[in-house]
């Protein structure tokens, strides 16, 4: 009796007679909650081999993989989303409850999330979850804090961008990718070349008759410049040659190849190439000459810029 009121007065002073009781009273919680099938929130704690470790009711239990709200083919995809998924809450039901040893299995697969609308041609945040021959998988159910569950599509490799290689990604990488469509099973389709997807909308075609600008693109200093119309669309400089003498035309040309990184010009959109996605455009010499007369100081023009524009001015017939 001495010893046991002994024991029981140390637990009390490391606080294992109020643990247990926590516990117990926990359990029976969990018990009643079991019996009613009722639907509870849970934690997600760490990723372990064959499902999560989690917290209901502040006790330790476990959600199979299978069990979860959504499914993955690989074990991989559930490894590159879990540190994003580790303290979020998610809601189940209890699928078994052994209260002699502790063991809590909760079942997660019950509706639960919110519908996500998407729209087409806007950037959403995403996460890697398999990388194949043919693209790149990626949930961007991440972008909404996993609310609406998982949004799992395809970044197929003929809808990267021009400086995107497959090689590039990796597993749970964050990603911001362009929604495209869903496909016939109702999974969305994304789109990192946002230009091919401009040119499937017919947005650069709108620009053919229109005066705009065109900006210089040089990748080193031996290259032909580059020219993109409003920075965003390949474009080809032609030169009429009814009103330029062949001369001329060339010293136009070889203007434009002067031109520093950076340095815009006015111009107007002529025509459209689908098939090269490339706008063709008429430089508007003649606006750009006419700013020599202005100050240059208040235009920011430097000596190199002037002594274009002057040879410019004396090419136009």
């Amino acid at each position: 009796m001495i010893l046991d009121s002994i024991r029981n007065t140390v637990k009390d002073k490391l606080g294992f007679s109020n643990k247990s009781s926590w516990i117990t009273e926990r359990q029976n919680e969990l018990q009643n909650h079991y019996e009613n099938n009722d639907t509870l929130p849970f934690k997600i704690v760490d990723i372990k081999t064959h499902g999560f470790l989690t917290k209901v009711l502040g006790l330790y239990s476990f959600v199979p993989f299978s069990f979860m709200p959504w499914f993955y083919a690989d074990i991989d995809s559930w490894v590159a989303v879990a540190p994003s998924l580790i303290d979020r809450k998610f809601y189940c039901k209890v699928h078994e409850f052994d209260k002699s040893t502790g063991s809590i299995i909760l079942d997660a697969g019950l509706p639960q999330f919110k519908r996500a609308e998407l729209f087409e041609g806007q950037a959403y945040k995403g996460l890697i979850t398999r990388i194949s021959d043919f693209g790149v998988f990626i949930d961007i159910g991440y972008h909404f804090d996993w609310k609406c569950g998982s949004l799992l599509g395809l970044l197929h490799k003929s809808q990267l961008a021009d400086y995107e290689e497959l090689n590039d990604f990796g597993l749970g990488q964050e990603i911001t990718t362009i929604y495209n469509e869903m496909n016939p099973d109702g999974k969305p389709v994304f789109c990192n070349d946002k230009e091919k997807k401009d040119w499937e909308n017919g947005i650069p075609q709108k620009l053919v008759g229109q005066t705009t600008w065109a900006n210089a693109v040089r990748k080193s200093d031996i290259e032909t410049v580059e020219l993109f119309v409003e920075g965003k669309y390949k474009a080809r400089l032609v030169v009429d040659k009814r009103t330029h003498s062949w001369k001329s035309r060339k010293e136009i040309f070889e203007a434009m190849n002067e031109l520093s990184h950076g340095e815009m010009l006015n111009c107007e959109v002529i025509g459209s190439n689908e098939k090269n996605r490339t706008l063709i455009i008429n430089w508007f010499t003649e606006i750009d000459t006419e700013i020599i007369g202005v100050n240059s100081i208040l235009n920011n023009l430097d000596d190199k810029t002037l002594e274009k524009l002057e040879l410019l001015k004396s090419i136009i017939p």
